[in-house]
């Protein structure tokens, strides 16, 4: 009896393969930039949130302090911010632990050479998922956690610098710096009703970038050292630009770091600088939370980094 062939099953050629192959990949590059936007998108409103709890923290410090806000650093005993806010980021456990009488590089503050210190402990809080969470201090034997949150300086570099115009007293002061500006340089603790700009035209915290790797000597992102200028941000430059001025930085040694030099560090200073495209996350001393452009006017960047210059900050 006949019998129909069954119809021959025809195979992929090679070159439908790489047509297909060469479609999907397409697809994969018109995808991929969309999810890191959307991915980035997350990590930045992340960040934003980490500064509206350090807000939170701050009111709630100065409701406890008659309205005063904590000192920047402290160098007798040396210590930051940070340590006086664990209480009030539910973190009084730590600060218990804390010793307040002992140099912040010192046991049990500081274990030499090892991440068990209690500086060194790592909080999801310091960080901007956009950077490098978890990061640590390694650049010598006192490890501590870095970060990338900081307090605003103003128009003040460290020391003050008389002779530098962008410091003069004019453009008035920042809630975190100088007593008053003068070569004393004595940290100063501002109180709130001190903020005679207003607290929505005065900026209270700012980001930066964190060095690359633990182990560069690289103040960018050493927020718990009291050391210049660590735990601070200037407004002398505008966001994401210029140049820091440390004389701790690999500026020049390691150029994926932000750009920094250690010519000048007698008055140093660093911009607040993100990973964001196009800005920085800044907490008001108001609490609330803008995204500053990186093209906002130096005068108005300024004019937001005083608090008592009576200057009008402008859009921004």
């Amino acid at each position: 009896m006949f019998q129909a062939r069954p119809p021959s099953r025809r195979g992929f050629t090679l070159i439908e393969l790489l047509v297909v192959i060469a479609i999907i990949a397409i697809l994969i590059g018109l995808l991929l930039p969309a999810v890191q936007k959307v991915r980035e998108s997350a990590s930045r409103n992340s960040c934003a949130n980490n500064l509206k709890q350090w807000g939170t923290a701050m009111h709630a410090y100065a409701e406890v302090n008659q309205t005063r806000l904590p000192p920047a650093a402290q160098n007798n005993p040396r210590r930051v911010w940070v340590v006086y806010i664990w209480p009030y980021i539910e973190q009084a456990n730590v600060y218990r632990a804390f010793d307040l009488t002992r140099q912040f590089y010192l046991p049990p503050n500081t274990n030499q050479n090892q991440t068990t210190g209690i500086y060194a402990q790592t909080m999801p809080l310091y960080y901007c998922p956009s950077d490098r969470p978890g990061a640590i201090w390694k650049g010598d034997p006192y490890y501590r956690a870095r970060g990338n949150y900081v307090v605003n300086w103003g128009n003040q570099a460290v020391p003050f610098n008389a002779g530098d115009p962008a410091q003069a007293l004019a453009l008035g002061v920042a809630p975190f710096g100088y007593t008053d500006g003068s070569s004393g340089n004595l940290p100063r603790t501002s109180r709130l009703t001190d903020i005679k700009d207003g607290t929505s035209n005065t900026l209270l915290m700012s980001e930066v970038i964190m060095a690359v790797n633990d182990a560069d000597f690289d103040i960018r992102g050493d927020m718990m050292n009291d050391d210049r200028p660590c735990t601070m941000f200037m407004t002398i430059n505008t966001p994401n630009s210029g140049t820091d001025i440390s004389p701790y930085c690999n500026g020049a040694t390691y150029p994926w770091n932000p750009p920094c030099t250690t010519t000048g560090s007698g008055n140093a200073q660093k911009a607040a600088r993100s990973k964001h495209s196009g800005g920085v996350n800044t907490l008001f001393a108001d609490g609330s939370i803008h995204f500053i452009s990186d093209g906002v006017a130096s005068t108005t960047w300024r004019a937001l980094g005083s608090m008592n210059g009576s200057e009008t900050p402008g859009q921004y």
